[in-house]
């Protein structure tokens, strides 16, 4: 196990790459960000994991989240256009949206027929 920059004996800051009888992974302390060097300071590009690991975000843009402000909202994801998947609640409107009552998937209140593809 390493770890970079720790402030902490218990391993919770920095970067820290770990294989042990616990698990393995790659485990930074502070919230991730994917982008190009040259837009590394611009809170609205790139591809952002929060530090709470609550809220996936992408060049601003909420794509999953548990409390955001913006885009999908209360454990949602949003597909194209900006359009939720909405889990446990039924969309009938024409704005689209996905619901699943747990065997079965809609969309826009009409179920979705999922079988399998042959080779």
């Amino acid at each position: 196990m390493a770890q970079i920059n720790p402030n902490t004996a218990n391993y919770s800051q920095g970067l820290r790459i770990s294989r042990s009888a616990a698990g393995c992974g790659i485990y930074i302390g502070t919230g991730l960000t994917i982008g190009l060097s040259s837009e590394s300071g611009a809170a609205n590009r790139g591809l952002r994991i929060s530090a709470d690991g609550n809220t996936l975000t992408f060049n601003g843009s909420v794509i999953a989240g548990t409390g955001a402000t913006n885009g999908a909202t209360n454990g949602s994801v949003n597909y194209s256009a900006g359009n939720p998947i909405l889990w446990g609640v039924n969309s009938v409107d024409t704005n689209g949206g996905f619901y699943s009552d747990g065997p079965k998937v809609y969309w826009r209140a009409k179920p979705i027929t999922l079988c399998a593809v042959p080779p």
